[in-house]
């Protein structure tokens, strides 16, 4: 198949990480197109902090109760960020498209102005891609990016066939340490465990690809 690895990485996390997928489809035998997303301007992480600052009070309450989680996601406004002109602007003559960037509350800027800029997304069938500083938390880390992502894909015509999150065992906000000591908690395991490079990683990627260049 034709497969576009569409993605946006500010620390390279992300991009590492995409870049472990499509070489594993191209040793599958599809073959691989890539289109980085990039912004037209660099910003720090505060100031991306302060843009969606409104947002957060609706994020905290989603992680203790379900039936608001679900009403915060399907109406909250998604924060977007000027990205620069694509290399595949169209995506019509994909027949799979991964979009993969970094988790940011729910979906990052620039990965939110890419779906609703690209031509062609409807009626396709997508790969979902998300790194994060912290643990593989059911609902903070991967139900807030997944289900966010089903939204706003669907609204494209779209579908999502394969989620995959996976922790980069950074964060820009010095963030680590605490995180370290949730998945200590929560899962009694080393946070490495649960980054690429791990078995456990590598077998989530393996399955990835296989429902994607499967289906």
């Amino acid at each position: 198949m034709e497969i576009l690895c569409a993605y946006f990485s500010r620390t390279g996390c992300t991009e590492k990480l995409i870049k472990e997928i499509g070489g594993r489809l191209e040793k599958k035998g599809h073959s691989i197109k890539w289109e980085k997303i990039q912004t037209t301007e660099e910003t720090s992480s505060f100031i991306e902090l302060k843009r969606d600052l409104h947002h957060y009070p609706g994020v905290f309450i989603s992680l203790f109760k379900k039936s608001w989680r679900n009403h915060f996601i399907n109406t909250y406004t998604q924060t977007e960020e000027d990205i620069q002109p694509l290399m595949f602007p169209d995506v019509s003559q994909f027949d799979r498209i991964i979009i993969a960037g970094p988790k940011w509350a729910r979906i990052s800027y620039p990965v939110a102005r890419y779906i609703h800029s690209i031509k062609g997304l409807a009626g396709k069938k997508l790969g979902s891609v998300s790194s994060f500083g912290g643990p593989p938390l059911p609902v903070f880390e991967l139900e807030l990016i997944e289900k966010s992502m089903n939204r706003i894909v669907e609204e494209a015509g779209a579908s999502i066939i394969a989620h995959l999150g996976i922790s980069s065992g950074y964060h820009e906000l010095g963030l680590m340490p605490l995180f370290r000591f949730v998945n200590r908690i929560r899962f009694c395991r080393p946070l490495k465990d649960f980054t690429i490079g791990s078995d456990h990683v590598d077998q989530q990627i393996e399955a990835f690809c296989d429902v994607l260049g499967g289906e």
